[in-house]
């Protein structure tokens, strides 16, 4: 008897997305259970574990969902890559991953793009007091992030019939919360561990040449795309200012895209890498002394820099809000929020002045990540879930 078959929808490298590194883990994981066909974008997947499976592309193929017996979606807050995938979720029924509890920037920008139905879209399918409040920031200009994490507009999906897999429990509580979806739909697995046997790191000084680091000074690393909710530009004045009390030579490096805080961008202390292959990503992850990884506000989002930052041992500072207050206190080093700059700037100073409080923390990362992170106990979950649903 042969696998079930199973259509997994989600963008992959070259697409510049968390996701994208993270389908390639999953799909790796889930062939030994289901016979798989990938349905991306109109390109070309250039990771290579991938070219043995076959592919539908969204615009291109003409796609039989019957023809499967199970679909999985990928549902991120980047319209650019999840467009085609919100709307075959909502006309196909399947098990939906949902990455981020709000996909306020998805929904904008999504309906957006139909100008004559915006304001008349966000009334009919997301109620009166989402269509205001989002009418009057635009109006006032106040259209953040702030806003965005009051309003999830996850409301259509909800409603759908699809089911849902989250990475937390704080976002299961949340979509719990709305009363709009029984708790038999929703199950709570852990993502799966990113870095494989096989990876291939790119030689340190190799590395840091190439991105003009330098390399006798000691790395603290962010990840991922830069801007407000990152904390990164609260990062840079810590970083500018133990730069010149503390004896020891720091550089601060930014691996990934964004311009939020191109004017704080100094040689050999304080440098932005851009886009990242994904070997290079996790030369990074490798080659950090320390991590920083904050959010504020929460988008519900789950990290899978943090997955490899853990799976590595690496000592990591972040902070107490959604998925992030699930990590155990001693795998990682919380602060809070209310004075930043002052408490990551204590919690720095710490992890680089005791070189063994970062070796501690680096044994109970792995600790748990051995744990709690298996993948195949992950592909297991997957398996009995999706296949519950028939």
């Amino acid at each position: 008897m042969g696998k079930p078959t199973l259509l997994y929808a989600s963008p992959f490298p070259p697409m510049a997305s968390g996701i994208s590194d993270y389908s390639i883990a999953l799909v790796r994981a889930l062939a030994k259970k289901f016979d798989i066909t990938l349905y991306t974008g109109d390109y070309e997947i250039s990771e290579k574990s991938m070219i043995t499976f076959p592919v539908v592309k969204h615009g291109v193929d003409r796609i039989d969902f019957k023809k499967y017996e199970y679909v999985l979606y990928n549902m991120g807050n980047n319209v650019n890559f999840h467009d085609y995938i919100y709307e075959a979720a909502l006309e196909h029924e399947g098990c939906i991953i949902q990455h981020d509890l709000v996909l306020f920037h998805f929904i904008h920008g999504y309906y957006r793009e139909k100008k004559d139905q915006y304001f008349t879209t966000l009334y009919k399918k997301f109620g009166i007091e989402e269509f205001i409040e989002i009418r009057e920031a635009i109006k006032e200009g106040r259209f953040d992030f702030k806003l965005a994490s009051k309003l999830p507009l996850c409301t259509e999906l909800l409603k759908s019939g699809n089911r849902f897999i989250v990475h937390s429990q704080y976002t299961k509580n949340k979509l719990m919360q709305t009363g709009m979806i029984e708790e038999e739909k929703i199950k709570q697995i852990n993502m799966i561990e990113q870095i494989h046997e096989d990876e291939v790191l790119v030689p340190r000084e190799q590395l840091l040449k190439k991105f003009k680091i330098p390399k006798d000074a000691l790395l603290v690393c962010a990840f991922g795309y830069i801007q407000g909710t990152k904390l990164n530009r609260e990062t840079c004045h810590v970083l500018r200012d133990l730069a010149r009390t503390h004896d020891q030579k720091i550089c601060y490096v930014m691996v990934g895209c964004g311009e939020y805080v191109n004017d704080e961008l100094e040689k050999d202390l304080i440098i932005k890498t851009g886009y990242t292959e994904l070997d290079e990503f996790n030369s990074f992850v490798q080659y950090a002394d320390i991590v920083i990884n904050l959010r504020n506000p929460t988008m519900g989002e789950t990290s899978g820099s943090m997955l490899r930052i853990l799976q590595l041992g690496k000592p990591c500072i972040t902070n107490n809000g959604g998925w992030f207050s699930e990590l155990p206190d001693d795998c990682v080093c919380k602060i809070d929020l209310d004075d930043v700059e002052a408490n990551l700037r204590q919690s720095l100073l710490h992890l680089v002045e005791y070189p063994e409080e970062r070796c501690k923390i680096s044994s109970k990362a792995r600790e748990y990540m051995a744990a709690h992170y298996q993948k195949e106990a992950i592909a297991e979950q997957f398996y009995e879930f999706i296949t519950s649903g028939k």
